[in-house]
C-alpha cells in the first residue's frame, strides 16, 4: 500500500512512533520508536531499528501482526489531535541498525547525540507492511 502525501509529509525525514507488537500471552507490548518510510516495489514500508534483539524483535518474529500510531505535532484540531494509524505485518532483517538509526538522528535527536555509538552491532530493522490506514486527519481513506 502507499500512503498519500499527507501522511508523507507526516512522516518526512523520521518521526516519534508507537510500535505495538503482541507478547507471547496475547497481551500488547507496547514501545516508543523512530520510524522511517522507504518505498519498495510492494508499495511503502515504515521501518525501524533496534540495536539490540529487544522483546518488540522475538515478538515480531513469533507473530508478524503490529499496530503503529504516529501523532502529528501541534495542538488540537476540531477535536482531538491528528494521528496516523497504521496495521500492518512486520519481519524482522538483520543488520542495517546503525545506518537507520544515524539517519534518523539527525532528525530526531540532538545534532551533536553522538548516537548510535560508531562499535554498535549491526541489530536488527523491523520492516512493516502497510495493510490498514486509520486515524483522524487527511490520510485516513474516505469511507464511501
Amino acid at each position: 500500500m502507499k500512503l498519500n502525501s499527507a501522511a508523507r509529509e507526516l512522516i518526512g525525514r523520521g518521526a516519534d512512533a508507537t510500535l505495538v507488537t503482541l507478547n507471547p500471552d496475547g497481551s500488547p507490548q507496547v514501545t516508543l520508536v523512530w520510524v522511517a518510510l522507504q518505498s519498495t516495489s510492494d508499495g511503502d514500508e515504515l521501518v525501524t531499528a533496534h540495536l539490540s534483539e529487544h522483546k518488540k524483535v522475538r515478538n515480531v518474529r513469533r507473530d508478524p501482526r503490529v499496530a503503529v500510531t504516529i501523532v502529528a505535532p501541534g495542538g488540537p484540531t476540531a477535536v482531538m489531535r491528528p494521528y496516523l494509524a497504521v496495521t500492518g505485518t512486520a519481519r524482522i532483517v538483520e543488520g542495517g541498525a546503525p545506518e537507520l538509526l544515524a539517519d534518523l538522528a539527525e532528525t530526531l535527536a540532538a545534532p551533536d547525540a553522538g548516537f548510535p555509538p560508531a562499535d554498535a552491532p549491526p541489530g536488527y530493522l523491523t520492516r512493516i507492511r502497510i495493510d490498514k490506514v486509520g486515524g483522524v486527519g487527511p490520510w485516513v481513506p474516505a469511507t464511501p
